[in-house]
């Protein structure tokens, strides 16, 4: 993989002219969006390929129109994961982000970076009394079979993601209204001390690296997100 590694002052312009040898446009736009990390990662435990999932809580609006509503998620993977060491200076997760999935199923490729990640505060999903439920009987949920005490109400069938603690929440209480940590502008880690963020983007697809100059990278449950990427479209 490039080590270019870029800083937050390049970011914007970097990630723009990516996209415009990519699409050929000359003047393409960028959309921001926001979401909720559904579980826990950390470096110490991941592993190359692991699934990501973001849940939405705001519509994204592209020209007027609603391509991906609130409540829908964003899949992504970790590429690459580095402890600090003799070698190492710090510990890094590299992260793809490569989809939208809608609640109706629809899914819409992405090329997109994490601009921003904000610490979870007291009044997020992570501290809902509901989600402490939810999340407490994960691992029975996700076993669980059609007529089952905790799939009652809960959990569609056909969707992985929607097994998680946090997605059976919204689902029992409807999609929370998330009190935004980040706005439009934001930049890098808020609220966890000692986490920054860089990004590769001169080679598709572009890479969030998230690092620690401690031995582990951890980003609760409940983390909000800010993405930026290329406009996503609904196929016609």
């Amino acid at each position: 993989m490039n080590k270019s590694i870029f800083t937050l002052p390049m970011v914007t312009l970097i990630f723009t002219a990516s996209l415009m040898a990519q699409t050929g446009s000359t003047n393409p736009p960028v959309t921001t969006a926001f979401a909720v990390l559904t579980k826990s990662v950390e470096s110490k435990s991941a592993s190359v390929g692991q699934e990501l999932i973001l849940q939405t809580i705001k519509d994204v609006i592209v020209d007027g129109q609603m391509v991906i509503p609130r409540g829908s998620k964003f899949v992504g993977h970790i590429t690459e994961v580095e402890t600090k060491g003799k070698d190492m200076p710090q510990s890094e997760l590299y992260i793809v982000i490569d989809k939208a999935v809608r609640k109706d199923g629809v899914e819409i490729p992405l090329q997109a970076i994490i601009a921003a990640v904000g610490a979870p505060q007291s009044n997020s999903l992570s501290s809902d009394p509901t989600y402490g439920m939810m999340h407490s009987n994960e691992p029975k949920m996700i076993g669980s079979s059609p007529g089952s005490a905790v799939s009652i109400g809960a959990l569609p069938p056909g969707s992985k993601a929607s097994s998680t603690a946090a997605v059976a929440t919204a689902n029992i209480k409807g999609q929370p209204d998330e009190p935004l940590l980040l706005n439009d502008d934001s930049r890098g880690a808020v609220g966890y001390e000692g986490l920054s963020l860089s990004w590769h983007l001169l080679v598709p697809p572009p890479v969030t690296v998230i690092a620690s100059k401690g031995k582990n990278v951890k980003l609760e449950s409940g983390t909000q997100v800010l993405l930026r990427m290329a406009p996503p479209r609904l196929a016609n």
